[in-house]
């Protein structure tokens, strides 16, 4: 490894810690809330639902003003932004009651996100050579989800033992380091490298020209359909898809478990992978093989996963399927990721950036709300059929017309 390669991995690794210290207060809550929501100060669970969806929608508004927002200042102020926003909220986790100064918080926590994402992309962006994106887009990604894995984990068991007061200070406490890390590690680097499109130094196109090409509007669209099919549909449903099949408790290894407590295992187990995952798809995808080809045989096998779990199969290789699935959603997260740094490589970056945020982030918030209605109409093996028949169609796109081009050997 060059002493340049160790120096962007040494910035990107930095930015991807300062994400997972200040991400554990927000997945905390995902586990902790359905629960202690009395707590919150809170009058039903409806208000649950509603503030850990309420961050998502906020983003879609957000993330082009984070987009603007970069487009006058570094990476490094944009994460203290983003960490002094994260330690505000996660304290007023454990100091505020009510839904109205909850939904507050979690459009702040918003905001803070999307300072998050974009400044991560942006760091790969600024730091990486063009054979090594991808495994630095899966590098930042494996390693800010261990944040999610520490808040899921250990702030349910805090807050069973302490409750959620003291677990929201937890989480705080934890996110201080990050804001020291962001203002002291991180490196400055101006803003206007990124501004101008890499092909054409002296020309800068308008933001609506950069919008209206062909082949970013093909990448959103793809990307926005692999959220909405997958960590929208799929993880939104899972449990209700656990109960279809096998009941409201599920036998395992002589236990009768819950299917909300099966769900939830079996989602933190991608977190857990996901550090060693990212790195290697992303390093593999910068090969020969290419994002392209990886990005076609993904949703060829997201498609037909999704339809084998109509069949009726004995318990284990049923769940094999559905890690399987979780396995696809680690790959196709990072080779979106990488797409969009490959396409804003030879664009404005931060105008195509804050797109594709603003296109994940609208297939996340739609995933659920589309997932349950198809349910609510066709019935569950229906709307998993449907999707798997949207994945196939993208599928065969990026195998015979991909939008990008493929990497030449």
């Amino acid at each position: 490894m060059t002493q340049a390669s160790s120096l962007s991995r040494r910035q990107v690794i930095i930015f991807a810690l300062i994400t997972a210290s200040l991400v554990a207060g927000d997945s905390m809550l995902y586990v902790v809330l359905p629960v202690h929501w009395k707590s919150a100060g809170l009058s039903s669970l409806w208000e649950v639902g509603l503030l850990l969806s309420l961050n998502r929608l906020a983003r879609l508004p957000l993330n082009p003003f984070a987009g603007w927002a970069y487009s006058k200042m570094s990476t490094k102020t944009g994460a203290v932004l983003a960490g002094l926003l994260a330690v505000g909220t996660t304290l007023g986790y454990g100091l505020v009651e009510g839904l109205a100064a909850w939904a507050v918080l979690r459009v702040l926590w918003g905001l803070s996100w999307s300072f998050l994402k974009l400044g991560g992309l942006l760091t790969v962006m600024d730091v990486a050579g063009e054979n090594e994106r991808g495994y630095l887009v899966g590098l930042y990604s494996g390693v800010y989800r261990l944040g999610s894995l520490a808040g899921m984990l250990g702030g349910g068991l805090t807050a069973d033992l302490f409750g959620l007061r003291a677990t929201a200070f937890a989480c705080a406490a934890l996110a201080v380091p990050g804001v020291l890390a962001a203002l002291f590690l991180l490196k400055r680097i101006p803003p206007d490298r990124r501004n101008a499109a890499s092909e054409n130094p002296g020309e800068k196109p308008s933001v609506l020209s950069v919008l209206r090409s062909p082949t970013l509007l093909w990448v959103l669209l793809a990307c926005l359909m692999v959220k909405l099919l997958t960590e929208g549909f799929f993880m939104s449903t899972l449990s209700p898809l656990l109960e279809h099949h096998w009941g409201e408790t599920i036998s395992c290894f002589g236990l009768a478990l819950g299917c909300a407590s099966v769900s939830g295992f079996i989602q933190s187990l991608r977190w857990g992978w996901d550090p060693l995952l990212s790195p290697l798809v992303g390093h593999i995808s910068d090969g020969s093989l290419g994002r392209v080809g990886m990005f076609a045989g993904g949703c060829w096998a997201c498609a037909g996963l999704l339809a084998l779990t109509v069949l009726e199969l004995p318990f284990w290789p049923w769940m094999g399927l559905l890690l399987g699935f979780l396995v696809c959603c680690t790959v196709m997260t990072t080779l979106s990721d990488a797409l969009a740094t490959d396409v804003a490589a030879d664009s404005q970056a931060v105008v195509v950036i804050t797109a594709y945020t603003f296109a994940i982030d609208l297939g996340a918030a739609l995933g659920p709300l589309g997932g349950f209605a198809a349910i609510e109409f066709w019935g569950m093996d229906a709307a998993y059929l449907l999707c798997a028949a949207l994945m196939a169609l993208f599928a065969l796109q990026w195998t015979f017309w991909p939008p990008v081009k493929r990497k030449k050997s």
